[in-house]
């Protein structure tokens, strides 16, 4: 049988690291602990090195996007949802809730390496979440000071409802290109279909438990990967998600990716926003 691993989309250590994966889910390292990936089809080779970051964002695309700094390295994504506040996700903080200070926000802009930045005096992380399970995996920043709106910076709404099943949804990121592979210096797009909840767990299995908190998304050409974790996952123009967890191969053909649940999420998000 073929072995399954899972890891969080994730840096959350210097992008120099050989490895950009935060511990695994600790239900699942105990029960899958040989950790070894999914190989790629070799009828979808030529897919693994360019898919998964997708296309370049066009300027003015994704205003809401923002790079989450950890002591000055990339980390992971967010998406402003007003002035002062950033959403990202819980396992991209977990460890560092008292340490406001170690992150900033880099923003107005679509290269990773470059644009104005922003300190975070606030971690609010939040309180259900779970490492065993990556329940409920959304933190909010509270900002140092409000950001100046631009031509690539501005405020996106939270959805009030989640997305139906076979809807196509946006995800945006600065994460790897392909399972292993390099993060790209301009932000990237990849459009992903949902799929239902009930669906997502029969193909996950006994893995993980897909809650009312998480949503699903997927696609054999497309992927979130390592690094885009916390960003957007949007529809219409509105905030649907956040990237959570998924395949350690990123783009696999069984597997989707999973998401927090923003309009699940949204009274929790709206209590901690400034």
């Amino acid at each position: 049988m073929m072995k399954l691993t899972v890891a969080l989309l994730c840096t959350l250590c210097a992008v120099v690291s050989a490895d950009l994966r935060l511990p695994l889910p600790e239900v699942i390292q105990r029960e899958y602990p040989w950790l070894i990936d999914e190989p790629i089809n070799s009828d979808n080779d030529a897919y693994s090195a360019r898919i998964v970051g997708g296309s370049n964002v066009g300027p003015g695309e994704a205003k809401h996007q923002i790079a989450l700094l950890r002591s000055g390295s990339f980390t992971c994504g967010g998406s402003l949802i007003s002035s002062k506040t950033v959403l990202t996700a819980a396992h991209c903080v977990y460890g560092n809730e008292n340490k406001p200070t170690t992150f900033t926000i880099r923003y107005n802009t679509l290269d990773r390496t470059s644009g104005p930045t922003i300190g975070v005096k606030k971690v609010n992380r939040h309180a259900s979440y779970s490492s065993n399970t990556i329940d409920y995996d959304v933190a909010t920043l509270t900002l140092s000071s409000a950001f100046a709106p631009g031509d690539n910076a501005a405020v996106i709404g939270l959805a009030s409802t989640e997305p139906a099943a076979n809807e196509v949804l946006k995800v945006t990121g600065w994460g790897r290109l392909s399972a292993g592979g390099s993060l790209p210096t301009k932000l990237q797009q990849a459009n992903l279909n949902t799929i239902s909840r009930s669906d997502c767990q029969k193909r996950w299995g006994s893995t993980n438990t897909i809650t009312a908190r998480m949503i699903c998304a997927h696609s054999t050409t497309q992927s979130a990967c390592n690094g885009d974790s916390g960003g957007p996952i949007t529809k219409n123009g509105l905030l649907v998600g956040v990237v959570s967890w998924g395949s350690s191969s990123c783009l696999h053909q069984t597997y989707p990716n999973v998401y927090a649940n923003v309009a699940n999420l949204k009274n929790w998000i709206n209590a901690n926003t400034v």
